[in-house]
């Protein structure tokens, strides 16, 4: 028998589809210059030459930059108003920079403004990135919130999939003239323009508004996403979990690494994010028209093949949504990983190993059998390393500082992104698809850090990661990142005991204080 959604099941689906907006834009944006790259009006425009390896810097300039101002932001601006003034202010501002910047960087006449307009792009990313799974998390119930962070990364290869078959057409009409990159540049703006058109139709996150007293608001907003017999108990149980929030921390950036529990969780997000982007991803979507130059000779055909590339991704991010649930973050980490290290090997080995034409290309077998293989890397990233690295990010810190601790560890994506930024040009210039081992060999790194010392999160409400956060090791790390089902209970059992206690010793307090007024 087919259970079908409620309507505020669909709703909330549709609540977060709009916050995943933000992740529409990143993915739309980290394939802009990767395109653009391919397309010869914009690199003699711009007066770089793909192959000379003293533009080699500038091209890597183009992306570190955005990357830099996105840290800059991410660290600085975006938690500040995501505590202030909520998750969807915060996805509004961010989402309005990217507009403007998209338009900076369509009538840029050189490098420099080009990079300027990149400049304000990050920043606004920056803004917004941080604030769409912490909104999107904090609005779906535990059931469901696998399925609902899955659309993030799904997003984002539906954004970069508009911007190939964008550039893939333009590339095909010539007589568009500046325009066949211009189009590209200037269609960046429309997302952001709904995104900040629809943002407020949504409800804004009940946790937030009650950690700001706005109780009736907390109510109504929980109303429209969840069904009449569990707004109560959901809003007495996160209320309940914030009060104790504030009587037991300090609510400080301090506390980041004063606080046991959260400094753990701090270096494993922090670990998680960082290794994300060394796991060879970002060489697919910020170099693939680079490596594929490599394969085949035919500018349009390379196009194509990242279009199609992303077309594949957003079918292999459906995994994630069916499977998160099910088989567990910690399982899927580890199995993708896996994945992508085979991939890896087999691409480089068949690259290194065969025969390569005298105009520099490989055979058309060969150049499809590298095709699929790296098609295949992106089967085992999107929904692993692409999809639950948001996922685990946006679900494992206390309220009071998860906005801040999730910009910090998402922005390390950003620092990853930077570093390969600027390094990956000049490193396969010189190295060639040899860099591909370097990438599955972290990969497997991953994997025992991910075995060893992360637990899982799977079906845990977000009020009860503290506990199982402050279990000893060996207790709340299992086999394969396994929650010791039995632990768990036992310790929810004590944490009601304790709040019980707090809550009688208060209440004897309260009678001693009045008695002896009396």
């Amino acid at each position: 028998m087919v259970i079908w959604p409620t309507k505020k099941r669909l709703y909330t689906y549709m609540c977060g589809i709009c916050a995943a907006l933000c992740m529409f834009i990143n993915g739309y944006d980290a394939a802009v210059f990767n395109n653009l790259q391919g397309l010869d009006s914009f690199m003699l425009y711009m007066g770089l030459d793909k192959d000379a390896p003293k533009d080699q810097n500038m091209i890597g300039a183009v992306t570190s930059s955005y990357l830099a101002a996105s840290i800059a932001s991410g660290i600085t601006v975006s938690p500040l108003i995501s505590h202030y003034l909520g998750r969807r202010a915060t996805i509004f501002a961010g989402c309005l920079l990217v507009a403007v910047a998209s338009i900076v960087q369509t009538f840029s006449t050189n490098i420099g403004a080009f990079i300027a307009g990149r400049v304000i792009l990050g920043i606004g990313q920056g803004i917004a990135l941080p604030a769409g799974p912490v909104f999107m998390s904090e609005i779906c119930s535990p059931e469901v919130r696998g399925r609902m962070l899955s659309f993030w990364q799904m997003m984002y290869s539906v954004g970069a999939l508009v911007t190939s078959f964008t550039a893939y057409g333009c590339k095909l009409n010539e007589g568009l003239g500046l325009w066949q990159w211009k189009t590209v540049t200037l269609l960046q703006a429309a997302i952001p323009v709904i995104c900040c058109a629809t943002i407020f139709t949504c409800p804004e996150s009940p946790r937030w508004l009650i950690s700001k007293g706005k109780f009736d608001q907390a109510k109504r907003a929980l109303e429209r996403t969840r069904e009449e017999d569990q707004v109560v108990e959901e809003f007495e149980g996160i209320k309940a979990s914030i009060e104790w929030e504030k009587e037991n921390s300090s609510n400080s950036l301090k506390e980041l690494w004063v606080d046991k529990s959260i400094r753990r969780r701090m270096i494993l997000g922090l670990i998680m994010n960082f290794g994300q982007q060394l796991t060879g991803q970002s060489m697919m979507t910020s170099y693939s028209t680079k490596v594929y130059q490599k394969i085949f000779n035919d500018d349009a055909t390379v196009l194509l093949i990242n279009a199609l590339n992303f077309t594949f991704g957003i079918l292999f991010t459906l995994t994630c949504t069916f499977f998160s649930d099910k088989l567990g973050r910690t399982k899927m980490l580890i199995g993708c990983a896996f994945g992508q290290a085979a991939m890896l090997l087999i691409a480089a080995t068949v690259y290194l190993g065969t025969p390569t034409l005298p105009d520099g290309a490989k055979s058309f077998a060969i150049g499809v059998a590298l095709v699929l293989v790296l098609f295949l890397f992106t089967f085992f990233y999107k929904p692993g390393w692409g999809a639950t690295t948001w996922i685990y990010t946006s679900e494992i810190f206390p309220m009071r500082v998860r906005g801040t601790a999730v910009a910090i560890c998402t922005n390390t994506q950003s620092v990853g992104g930077l570093v390969m930024g600027q390094a990956f040009p000049s490193m396969f210039t010189t190295m060639g698809f040899y860099s591909f081992y370097v990438w599955m060999g972290v990969n497997l790194l991953l994997v025992v850090l991910i075995f060893l010392f992360y637990p899982e999160t799977k079906g845990v409400p977000l009020e009860e990661m503290d506990r199982l956060f402050s279990q000893p090791l060996g207790r709340s790390f299992g086999l394969c990142g396994r929650r010791p089902k039995k632990s768990l209970e036992h310790s929810v059992d004590t944490f009601e005991e304790k709040q019980i206690q707090h809550t009688e010793n208060t209440d004897e307090e309260a009678v001693v204080k009045t008695v002896g007024k009396v």
